[in-house]
Formats: C-alpha cells, sequence, structure tokens
C-alpha cells in the first residue's frame, strides 16, 4: 500500500520544510542594506520595510493604518481599494484580490505614497502634494468618526 500515511499528515510534515523556502526566497535586506536602497532610489516592491523609510526619510506628512484590501497589479505593485473609484479596476489588474491590516505613510514634500502590509512595501505612488494632503484629510476625517473599537486592535487572549 503506496503513501499508507494520511494525505494531512503527509501535508502537515512537508509544511515546516515549505515554510522555510518561503522565508528563505523572501528574506529581507539587512535595515542598514534596506536605508542604502532607498537613499539611491533603488526601492524595489516587498523588499523594503516602513521602518527603514522612516529612518531614511524621517516622519511622513500622513501616516495612516487601516484593515484594507488591495488589487494586485501585473508589475508586482498592490493598489489600495480606497484610490480606485468604485465599480472599476487599475490598469493591469490581474484579477487577485490582498487584504489585511496596512499601514500607510504619505510624503506631501517628496510627492510619494507608500503602502506596506506586513510591514513590506507593497504600494508605492509618486503623485502631487495635493493629492497626498487631500488623502491625508480624509484619513484625518475618517478617524474622528471611528469607533474604540476602530481604533484600538483586538488583543489575543
Amino acid at each position: 500500500m503506496r503513501n499508507a500515511r494520511p494525505l494531512s499528515v503527509r501535508l502537515a510534515s512537508a509544511l515546516p520544510v515549505l515554510m522555510m523556502l518561503v522565508c528563505a526566497c523572501g528574506a529581507l535586506p539587512s535595515p542598514e542594506e534596506q536605508k542604502t536602497r532607498i537613499q539611491r532610489d533603488e526601492i524595489r516592491l516587498h523588499a523594503l520595510t516602513s521602518t527603514a523609510f522612516l529612518e531614511t526619510w524621517g516622519p511622513p506628512t500622513y501616516q495612516h493604518h487601516e484593515l484594507t484590501q488591495f488589487f494586485r497589479v501585473e508589475n508586482g505593485n498592490y493598489v489600495p481599494r480606497f484610490l480606485v473609484p468604485l465599480g472599476e479596476a487599475p490598469p493591469g489588474w490581474d484579477s487577485s484580490f490582498v487584504s489585511g491590516e496596512a499601514n500607510f505613510l504619505g510624503y506631501a514634500d517628496r510627492g510619494e505614497l507608500l503602502g506596506f502590509l506586513e510591514d513590506r512595501l507593497v504600494y508605492r505612488e509618486q503623485m502631487p502634494s495635493e493629492r497626498i494632503h487631500a488623502i491625508g484629510k480624509l484619513w484625518e476625517r475618517e478617524a474622528q468618526f471611528k469607533t474604540r473599537l476602530e481604533k484600538e486592535p483586538l488583543s489575543s487572549p
């Protein structure tokens, strides 16, 4: 009888190996290397953290944190749902979505809006400072109407 172990046992035993491969392929550069890449404007998606930007560029004009749905597009960028008109999709959308707790940094002086999922850069767009200010003002207005439950993350038991 070939493969006598149940499928769930075989998959469970392969899980650590799969996780190791995923982690090895997606390893981040060191914090110093990340800062060097940002200074050289070698900004690559999925390879930089928000901390590296904060330590290199300083505090952003606007910072925002929320549960966000992203459209994944062909070039690897993830476009936040709130930037796409209702009923439309961004150019190059590959028909998949990613969602999670996202952190956004808006640098109006640089004309950069950055989005992070699991503290990895997944969204970068250069835009006029007026647009970044408009987005930041929208975030500030929305924050005024959030309940305590929406503002505080749930703690695990």
